[in-house]
């Protein structure tokens, strides 16, 4: 059996192994790398995941549902015709149709997964992750932060080259910045900053915005799939960009062209916010790890945002550091997390690598300080090396103080209503007069999550709570009813998966296309589905070749 890592991404999700011969990119059931994060319901209720529900955005954006991962660990729903599902399920089915490609391409069953975070996902964010993974009825019992990840990649293909190291991870929804030290296959994580909410999906948006205010074209006057045409396009454009110094967007409305011309620099002037907002956790990672951009051996950029010509710039220019783009952005963190499953499974090749991780946010308590405020006492403190453990003494605030109560929080505000709350526990004590010490409050906090809290008072009591994301976590009969719920849903049949995406592409077009290539679109549809219905499997097999050809030419695809 087999253990494989996983890159659950907000645009694109992948799988690597790791086997004798290295670590292997494990393509999907259409022979693809990348994998669509994208899960809806076709027109019959049956579940569609991946590039056959990616097509269908446009024509039937009401039963799909697309970048879900931003909001992992939140109580944000998506409607998908009349089934409502959390991003948590959503995830849950993209984690199944991943395992089940890779079991198919491997012939082996799959034991475990290795799934990769955001760095800066939160303590309910990373729990939200491993319930997906156990509603998918699937092990999972480590995450490798997505930046680490990254690094693996390039030191495994650099043959662990000492020096220290700044990674940029700029996916599709999130942007994550960590710096590490490699010494001797020793890979240690120093410092990580990130923002859960940047990623090409902000520029994207910026280059729609900016599409409707050039055409006078009002977003509150646009259709649902009108809005996901221009936004389609806005993507498409995007990504031209990235090879091409200049792009033409144009999308057709009601038989009406509308266009925009654009090239890189204006890219930088409409989405200057998002640039901007990329210098901050760069700047603040280098803060916390106390290093100067010249002292880093390379920045590496990884997730497909940093594919845009722009973003290498950008950096190069507020660090003074060219960065490395030897990595496909695509892949690296898949296969750096197929490089950890490796590790994880002791593999002989991997033996001497051993690969730290640290607490990329701020643990602690509430107090009130000299002036009777509440604030936050911080008692491990973020990019604290894991596992790690801390104490802190505290004191009675009043006078004959007989219980104390400890309330748990994780962030970086001294306000502590502004931070994470976790939990809370309390525990009593003889009467003891103010300012005079009362109790001691240890946590230890490991690399799977699990934090424990330890309170002793001034006898020597001692009283533990152990946390393992309870602020989210779901009970095993509530998983149980999710994961039976998932169970029920008719998926669809892969074996006409490639068919089923040639129809759905179709169906695309024919919303995109003028009045005049509708109709030829449309009649070579309807006898498309006719052979697939009732013709021979060498007939089936021609007519997915020519109808595929087709979709190329009136998109301008080169063959």
């Amino acid at each position: 059996m087999a253990v494989i890592g996983i890159d659950l991404g907000t645009t694109n999700s992948l799988a690597s192994v790791y086997t004798e011969s290295g670590v292997k990119v494990i393509p999907n059931s259409l022979g693809n790398k990348l994998t669509p994060s994208v899960v809806g319901l076709d027109d019959e209720g049956k579940v569609i995941v991946g590039e056959v529900a990616k097509e269908r955005l446009i024509t039937h954006p009401e039963r799909t549902a697309a970048e879900f991962k931003r909001t992992m660990g939140t109580d944000k729903t998506y409607k998908l015709g009349e089934e409502s599902f959390s991003s948590q399920q959503l995830s849950s089915i993209l984690l199944r149709k991943i395992v089940a490609d890779a079991k198919a391409h491997l012939n082996e069953e799959i034991d475990e997964v290795v799934i990769s975070v955001p760095a800066y996902f939160d303590d309910k964010m990373r729990t939200a992750t491993k319930q997906a993974a156990e509603m998918a009825g699937i092990k999972c019992e480590r995450l490798i932060n997505e930046p680490s990840a990254a690094a693996l990649a390039y030191l495994y293909k650099h043959g662990w080259k000492d020096g220290t190291y700044m990674v940029v991870d700029f996916g599709g929804g999130t942007l994550d910045v960590s710096i590490i030290d490699s010494f001797d296959s020793v890979m240690e994580i120093i410092a990580v900053a990130g923002n859960n909410h940047l990623g090409g999906k902000d520029i994207n948006e910026a280059i729609y915005n900016h599409f409707c205010l050039v055409n006078n074209l009002l977003d509150s006057n646009l259709t649902p799939e009108e809005r996901a045409i221009i936004y389609r396009m806005s993507e498409t454009t995007k990504i031209a960009l990235s090879t091409n110094p200049l792009a033409v967007m144009s999308v057709c409305l009601n038989d009406q062209e509308y266009s925009l011309t654009l090239d890189n620099n204006s890219l930088i002037k409409i989405a200057h916010e998002s640039f901007e907002k990329l210098f901050e956790p760069i700047k603040k990672a280098l803060k916390d790890s106390r290093l100067k951009p010249n002292e880093l051996e390379a920045i590496v950029l990884v997730g497909g945002s940093c594919k845009m010509p722009t973003v290498a710039s950008y950096i190069e220019k507020i660090t003074g550091v060219k960065p490395c783009s030897d990595l496909d952005p695509d892949t690296a963190i898949s296969l750096g997390a197929g490089v950890y499953s490796g590790i994880k499974t002791k593999n002989q090749q991997l033996k001497d690598v051993v690969m730290t991780d640290i607490c990329p946010f701020s643990l602690g308590v509430n107090c009130r300080d000299m002036n009777d405020d509440v604030v936050m006492s911080f008692i491990i403190d973020r990019n604290s090396m894991l596992p790690c453990s801390q104490i802190k003494s505290y004191y009675a605030i009043h006078q004959n103080q007989t219980e104390v109560e400890f309330r748990i929080y994780q962030g970086e505000s001294i306000i502590p209503e502004n931070n994470i709350y976790l939990g809370s526990m309390s525990i009593t004590c003889p009467p003891t007069n103010t300012n005079e010490f009362i109790a001691t409050c240890r946590m230890t906090y490991d690399i799977n999550g699990i934090l424990v809290i330890d309170v002793t008072n001034k006898e020597g009591v001692t009283v533990s709570k152990t946390l393992v994301g309870n602020n989210v976590k779901l009970s095993e009969k509530e998983i149980a009813t999710i994961k039976a719920k998932l169970d029920k849903l008719r998926f669809s049949d892969e074996v006409d998966e490639e068919s089923q995406l040639l129809v759905s592409r179709a169906e695309r077009v024919i919303e995109e296309t003028l009045s005049y290539e509708r109709d030829f679109l449309m009649n070579a549809l309807t006898i498309f589905k006719l052979t697939m219905n009732k013709g021979n499997s060498v007939e089936k097999r021609k007519a997915k070749e020519d109808f595929k050809k087709l979709l190329d030419s009136l998109e301008g695809i080169s063959q």
